[in-house]
């Protein structure tokens, strides 16, 4: 029988979000609920136990109202419930987290633990990874579909550009996408019944003799402060939807007016062309990812760009390293973004790719140079293997931040937005080298200097045996439109264009505009886009001089991905649509009866 551990977090509901300003910490002592992600945990929990047969435990860390989750969860099937409870636990980041839930999980010794991909109050995905190696497990992140044979794990994971087919070895640390399992519905009486079963306590004493393992004295990361952030409201100008034709005119006039249909020029900060020197101490290391097509990815290169400019005030290099030969193919380009230095770390347990070897190899050459900093892409696969390098160092990681900024004592603070990009926390690190993992879109590339010369090393460290096994990536991304990264005009649609017909028409429309496409996460929840084309909280942000929504909502959570677009134009048939709030250009009426109109105008303006 398999034993499972099923890891939940109780978040506050966003509208009763308030910080405690002493502890600089979420409060959560309002109206509580177990997040999203989390229920999907649960829910496969139960699906496994009704296929191969197993006892079932659910945990938490939290305060005594925590209790209330675990209810939750006993009712809908768990067998036995555990709180980490103790005042030494409070203020906790994700590696102070995770250290407790490991300590348990490896005492208890589970066959799986089960957590969600994400928590949705602070868009936390970095404790799963971080138990995983704190326990010494494999790992699957993002898993949309599970299958378990014997002590063989299968399973697909979300990648950027698709799934990843993936197979470890038990014990293995799984976090659930929303696809892997639908919410289980409580049965009339479960919940009351629940309330009768006996919640298991667990103190901080029971679990380590150094109560500063735990809570903030065990916490790497620290808030300095919390910044409200104001969503910024545009005037929109409503145009008669009546006549669609006529509509459609308008819509492009305006456009013309406001400089939204010419191309825009991109005042770009130059790169120092000059070769800084290693720094032991000093140097910012910056990941570099390359994509099926064995590109660099865009999202690299805003990173060395932000890189370079914040080398150049630490005294030391800026170093782009990544995993195989395919990096050093790329040396000339990494260079001309900035790079000092490019090392390519090399070993054949490297490929294919796994979270455990890159971690591995990155901590053996991180802790040889001893740099100032890291940054990784907020990509599946930076925050696949980012936080699994941070437990095995002990350092603290800040997860998808927005920005990265520098301190009057040339400290690394990585803005992390929270509750729909409402909250952004600036986050320090005790630890070094600081770590962070960015958004990409989020960052300015640089303009980038051929003149600039770096040095190319090649690393090959002693490497353990993998833990998993990548037998196949895939890519679900649609060839015929433009890239989202990088775009200058997206269409972006909502549930509102109601299926995959609608997706269609919303696709033709893009691809005569020569636009990339995106999707609010309600849309890729359904499965009618990928999951790589989400923008918002928990997709990615992006930054054009147009964007086009069809039947989007507006909700904080998207929107936030949006704060960088120059001018929007909605089409909803609500006219108190949150989008209208943010638009700059608005039309009330359904959108299949006025895109055809609209595409047939922005064809016309184009020949």
């Amino acid at each position: 029988m398999l034993k499972i551990a099923v890891c939940i977090k109780q978040i506050p509901l966003v509208e009763e979000a308030n910080f405690d300003a002493a502890t600089k910490t979420i409060k959560r002592d309002g109206p509580n609920v177990i997040s999203a992600f989390d229920l999907r945990a649960v829910s496969l929990a139960m699906e496994l136990k009704g296929r191969h047969g197993a006892e079932n435990t659910v945990i938490t860390m939290g305060p005594p109202q925590a209790r209330d989750a675990l209810n939750d969860a006993l009712a809908m099937g768990m067998d036995r419930a555990v709180h980490l409870e103790d005042r030494a636990f409070a203020g906790a980041d994700t590696l102070a987290t995770a250290r407790a839930l490991a300590l348990f999980i490896k005492r208890e010794k589970f066959d799986l633990v089960l957590l969600g991909k994400y928590s949705l109050d602070a868009e936390t995905g970095q404790v799963g990874p971080e138990i995983a190696e704190l326990i010494g497990a494999a790992q699957i992140t993002g898993a949309r579909k599970l299958n378990i044979d014997g002590q063989i794990v299968t399973a697909e994971r979300e990648s950027d550009e698709g799934f990843d087919e993936v197979e470890a070895a038990l014990p293995v640390v799984i976090t659930c996408a929303e696809r892997v399992a639908q919410p289980i519905k409580v049965k009339p009486g479960a919940s009351d019944e629940a309330k009768k079963k006996t919640i298991f306590a667990v103190r901080a004493s029971e679990l380590s003799g150094d109560p500063k393992e735990f809570g903030l004295a065990g916490s790497p990361t620290w808030v300095q402060e919390v910044r409200i952030v104001e969503t910024p409201k545009t005037e929109c100008k409503f145009i008669d939807a009546s006549d669609p034709e006529r509509a459609a005119a308008e819509v492009i006039a305006e456009l013309e007016a406001l400089g939204a249909l010419s191309h825009r020029e991109h005042k770009r900060r130059p790169v120092q062309a000059i070769r800084r020197a290693d720094k032991r101490g000093a140097d910012l290391w910056v990941g570099c990812e390359i994509d099926l097509e064995g590109r660099i990815t865009r999202g690299t290169l805003e990173l060395l760009s932000r890189g370079d400019e914040i080398a150049s005030r630490l005294g030391g290099a800026l170093i782009a390293f990544g995993f195989g030969g395919a990096i050093v193919r790329h040396a000339g380009l990494l260079t001309s973004f900035g790079a000092d230095k490019v090392l390519a770390i090399e070993h054949p347990a490297l490929e294919p790719y796994t979270p455990e070897t890159a971690a591995e190899a990155a901590a053996t050459l991180v802790k040889l140079h001893a740099p100032w900093g890291i940054l990784l892409g907020a990509t599946e696969r930076g925050r696949d293997w980012g936080p699994r390098l941070a437990a095995r160092l002990g350092l603290g990681l800040t997860g998808d931040a927005i920005d990265i900024e520098l301190d009057a004592e040339n400290r690394m603070v990585a803005l992390k937005p929270a509750f729909g990009g409402n909250i952004v926390a600036p986050i320090y690190s005790k630890t070094f080298p600081q770590m962070a993992t960015v958004r990409p879109g989020v960052l300015e590339l640089a303009a980038p200097s051929e003149k600039k010369e770096a040095e190319v090393e090649i690393a090959r460290p002693e490497i353990s045996a993998p833990k998993s096994r990548l037998i196949k990536a895939h890519s679900l991304l649609d060839t015929s439109i433009v890239p989202l990264e990088g775009a200058e005009v997206v269409v972006g649609i909502g549930t509102g264009v109601g299926g995959p017909e609608g997706v269609a028409q919303a696709s033709a429309f893009a691809r005569v505009l020569g636009a990339g496409m995106c999707a609010t996460r309600r849309v890729t929840d359904q499965g009618w886009v990928p999951r790589q084309l989400q923008v918002g909280l928990t997709g990615k942000s992006i930054d054009p001089r147009l964007y086009i929504a069809i039947g989007v909502r507006g909700a904080p959570n998207h929107t936030c991905g949006l704060k960088r677009a120059q001018t929007i134009v909605a089409i909803n048939n609500d006219a108190d649509a949150m989008i209208f709030a943010r638009a700059n250009i608005g039309l009330v009426a359904d959108w299949n009866a006025v895109l055809p109109a609209l595409q047939d105008a922005f064809q016309r303006r184009l020949e």
